[in-house]
């Protein structure tokens, strides 16, 4: 989902995680910023958990969903391309299991079994293998006229200390980039997008990362992402075939 972002967000989430403690203070956000994504790309594993509250309307059908609650938590393996994620939404639970291609997904209205589906061949990351291309990309959007990089006060995080850098990303700097043809992004963020971006200092990598999204055809809405325990061995069990049954298609279109 946040792939579909596109590369403003992409980049407004990857390019973060700040210099490290070890070594002098950073107090440049757009060296924070630039500097992180060039740990960030070098993660091999790590620990996810997102939060989403809040509530979003639908004009078409003249009601609001209530998305308190949702999370996704679980653990990704970058080198073998595979993860292991539990999620819950609007009172459905379930687990969500990748492994290259293959998504599997197991929830109560499934059954016992795991469905599973193959999305299209090709490396979703293969767009993030030019570091060097990609930091140039970063440095050149956070110049875009209207984007704006502030560095907040540094702040705890998880057992340290973070830098804390403030993206805000006029909503005119989105456009053709939402995923969503035709949406004006103002309609879905107001004036702009505002993320808080937390970067651990001792190893550089991207800790959090939170934003509210508002405006009033949309509804007010709180994301939160923190990552977690980086390079730690991550092991993913895939079903066995008894355990299957084949869906045919892409759930999730990796």
């Amino acid at each position: 989902m946040l792939r579909r972002i596109a590369p403003a967000l992409a980049a407004a989430t990857l390019l973060l995680a700040a210099c490290g403690g070890s070594g002098p203070a950073i107090d440049d956000p757009t060296e924070i910023v630039t500097q992180g994504i060039e740990a960030t790309t070098q993660l091999t594993s790590a620990h996810i958990a997102v939060t989403l509250d809040g509530t979003a309307s639908i004009p078409e059908l003249g009601n609001q969903l209530t998305l308190d609650g949702t999370t996704v938590e679980g653990d990704f393996d970058l080198e073998a391309s595979q993860a292991h994620l539990s999620f819950s939404a609007m009172g459905f639970t379930g687990e969500l299991i990748q492994d290259g291609a293959d998504s599997y997904v197991k929830m109560p209205l499934t059954g016992p079994k795991w469905l599973k589906s193959t999305g299209a061949a090709g490396d979703p990351t293969a767009e993030l293998s030019d570091p060097t291309a990609m930091l140039q990309g970063v440095r050149d959007f956070l110049d875009t006229e209207g984007v704006d990089a502030e560095k907040l006060s540094d702040t705890d995080c998880g057992s340290g200390r973070c830098y804390a850098v403030r993206l805000t990303i006029p909503a005119e700097q989105l456009a053709g980039t939402a995923g969503v043809a035709g949406v004006d992004p103002a309609e879905l963020i107001g004036d702009a997008l505002v993320l808080d971006l937390l970067f651990d200092r001792d190893d550089l990598y991207l800790a959090g990362v939170s934003t509210e999204l508002g405006s009033e055809s949309m509804g007010q809405l709180t994301l939160r992402v923190t990552l977690s325990a980086f390079n730690e061995d991550v092991t993913v069990d895939v079903p066995s075939a008894d355990e299957v049954t084949e869906d045919g298609g892409s759930l999730f279109g990796f």
